[in-house]
């Protein structure tokens, strides 16, 4: 304890704030260029994780491209002055279900990777600007579009992982247009970023109006404490000594000071889900399955470990992990099903957790359901006729049982001896 106060409780905390500070100053300190992703060289590094093991801030696309198998992590976004709270689907993180995880194939809207379900403008225009792609894609009996389609995901994975196809493809368009393999995917990368870019970008100033209007019509509530909105977002920051009042820097606009609110329907008409997780509420619009002999859509959701609240409009799901880890926090923390949806609150938004959604209802309904269900699970009963009277009781060493602590003509005895 010493040797921390006196040594490297000082180093902690300064390594700790630098970890707080904008990406331009965190990639100087490591060397790396500023304002640029430290991953692709290529996108602007506004977008951080506050899950992941490595917090460093990387672009939309590698930020959607880390994340499509963690979907339950918290972000935030660089706003010019400090890290403004985000969310995955403001990225382009979609949760799919029906193919573990995965883009149904039978799925126009997920195939491609926009937020807004559509092809990009930009690679789209780079793709007709090619001498001679129309001939491409009729040797390939694909349309332009469609070649867009097959090579979305080419900028996110090396040559050799590519399917033949594709690098069929990317070899034509590279003979057509001059450039090697590596030109044609970096202009490719440019573009996706470039487009990625924009949709976050509109997606985030939509969340801040839906959510500065619904804090502002709160503000007269007693619980709600008052934060200043017109925070700038860009300024010029100069080495000097001189006085500079907050309020008379210019102010770009409203900032909202929690949680970013989705809309029901992201701009490809998928609908939006609250996952309850360990660490809090998530929102994320889901992509069902548009296979023809698909299952029912809360079944596809149980082979992705999400347990559905409901069976016709489902709107909330809960994680595997949660409803474990409620069972656990009973059991050896005594902690009540209201302290633990405080928790989780808390844990959404550790200013005002009452910004958070309130699933206390479903949250009980369904941890009765999963423990119920843990238990047939344990005792082999798979279907409504077994009886369950004795076939799910636990065995006890101290109750009389005959053959083991009682006499196997017990019976006889007592009646002998009443």
């Amino acid at each position: 304890m010493t040797v921390w106060l006196n040594e490297k409780r000082e180093v902690y905390l300064q390594r700790i704030l630098a970890s707080k500070a904008g990406p331009q100053i965190y990639c100087e300190a490591k060397g790396g260029s500023p304002n640029l992703c430290p991953r692709c060289r290529i996108g602007r590094a506004v977008w951080k994780c506050l899950d992941c093991s490595e917090r460093v801030a990387v672009c939309v696309l590698c930020c959607r491209e880390d994340h499509k198998v963690n979907l339950f992590h918290r972000v935030e976004k660089w706003n010019g002055r400090f890290y403004q709270k985000g969310a995955l689907w403001q990225v382009g993180v979609k949760l799919y279900t029906g193919h573990n995880g995965t883009a149904c194939p039978r799925s126009t809207v997920s195939t491609f990777p926009t937020t807004r379900g559509g092809p990009s403008p930009r690679i789209l225009t780079f793709l007709r600007s090619i001498p001679g792609v129309t001939n491409i894609a009729t040797q390939f009996g694909k349309t332009p579009a469609e070649l867009f389609q097959i090579i979305s995901e080419c900028h996110a994975l090396p040559f050799f992982l590519m399917t033949e196809i594709q690098q069929e493809i990317l070899q034509s368009l590279s003979v057509a247009t001059g450039d090697s393999l590596v030109g044609l995917l970096t202009r490719f990368k440019i573009s996706a970023s470039a487009e990625a870019e924009g949709v976050a970008t509109a997606l985030q100033d939509e969340s801040d109006r839906a959510t500065v209007a619904a804090e502002l019509e709160q503000d007269d509530h007693p619980q709600m404490p008052h934060v200043p909105l017109d925070i700038p977002l860009e300024v010029d920051l100069e080495d000097n000594d001189e006085w500079e009042d907050e309020d008379d820097r210019p102010s770009k606009a409203n900032l909202a000071r929690f949680l970013p609110r989705p809309p029901s329907k992201d701009g490809a008409g998928n609908p939006f889900v609250t996952v309850v997780h360990t660490n809090g509420f998530h929102s994320l619009p889901v992509v069902w399955c548009s296979c023809h002999d698909q299952e029912d859509r809360d079944l596809q959701l149980l082979d992705l470990h999400l347990y559905p609240a409901s069976y016709n409009k489902i709107g909330t799901v809960f994680t595997f992990a949660l409803l474990d880890d409620h069972r656990y926090e009973y059991l050896e923390c005594k902690s009540s099903r209201y302290q633990y949806h405080n928790k989780l609150r808390r844990l959404t938004c550790p200013e005002h957790p009452d910004i958070s959604a309130n699933r206390y209802t479903e949250l009980g309904r369904v941890a009765r359901q999963w423990r119920n269900l843990k238990f047939r699970r344990w005792f082999w009963v798979l279907d409504n006729t077994t009886s369950v009277t004795a076939s799910m009781a636990l065995f006890c060493a101290a109750c009389p049982q005959p053959g083991i602590s009682l006499p196997p003509d017990w019976t006889a005895d007592y009646k002998r001896n009443p």
